[in-house]
């Protein structure tokens, strides 16, 4: 009879596989982790990218119809002296004059006959704290961003959050035809809390007031706002935007910018007769 000489694996030879083997595991686990993870980011991102687009639309369809801007943030805006423009940072109200205002000093808008400066309301949503901001100033004194097709990287032109953090885009616009071909007016308020990186939006009846909606339910646009700032051309009568979301768990980022173009004349500046 043929004996079978099988004497299986030694101990050496045991724990060299099973080291080849944890290896090998180790390897798979790791490429399947960053297979997973890397599916995982690009999916944030493209949900990320619908978001800021849908929001960039949403957005730029109300100024697209615009009848009246009003911006409350932080800009440059020109001051002459001596017949020498420059440009300095101020905070305020950025809007187009009445044409009983007048100037003053420090290119502040001051009421009919200059007995004080020109204010603008800001409530909470529902109709509460109402609160008058100041001081404002010509929206066409702003430093345009000069472009027709494309915003400006000079960032003496971008319209940012004041030091409340916040920085809010009031628009009037056509919403709608009555039956005798007149428009619908409708006031809406994008407010941009830098802190909690959010896109609130609020839609009233025309109104003069600029609402804050940052604390009221359901008025959320957009979350996860790393950055949300404009530019305006006020001889194109054009407004550049500019959103980057950046998804608070992965890190994906998106950012998107673009000129919108108002159709509607003299919105951002006064009408000059010849």
């Amino acid at each position: 009879m043929k004996k079978n000489n099988n004497k299986g694996f030694t101990f050496i030879e045991l724990v060299l596989y099973i080291g080849i083997l944890s290896v090998f595991m180790v390897a798979v686990t790791s490429l399947v982790g960053t297979v997973v993870s890397s599916n995982r980011k690009m999916t944030n991102r493209k949900k990320i990218q619908n978001e800021a687009g849908e929001t960039y639309d949403t957005i730029s369809d109300m100024i697209m119809g615009a009848t009246d801007v009003k911006i409350l943030g932080s800009a440059y805006v020109a001051t002459t002296s001596a017949g020498v423009t420059s440009y300095s940072p101020v905070s305020g109200v950025f809007i187009v004059p009445d044409d009983t205002d007048t100037k003053g000093s420090g290119g502040e808008l001051m009421s009919a006959g200059g007995i004080g400066r020109r204010t603008v309301y800001i409530e909470k949503a529902g109709g509460a704290g109402l609160t008058p901001k100041g001081p404002c100033y010509d929206i066409a004194d702003m430093k345009s961003f000069g472009d027709v097709t494309s915003p400006s990287t000079d960032d003496t032109t971008y319209i940012i959050p004041d030091d409340s953090g916040k920085l809010y885009l009031k628009v009037d616009y056509a919403s709608a035809l009555q039956s005798n071909g007149d428009s619908v007016i409708t006031t809406c308020t994008i407010t941009y809390d830098k802190t909690e990186k959010k896109l609130y939006v609020f839609k009233t009846p025309q109104s003069d007031r600029i609402t804050d909606a940052s604390e009221a339910d359901g008025t959320v646009l957009c979350k996860d706002v790393k950055d949300f700032k404009l530019q305006i051309n006020p001889d194109e009568d054009s407004i550049a935007i500019t959103l980057e979301l950046e998804d608070s768990t992965t890190a994906a980022s998106y950012k998107i910018n673009g000129v919108v173009g108002i159709r509607n004349s003299y919105v951002l500046k006064k009408h000059t007769w010849d």
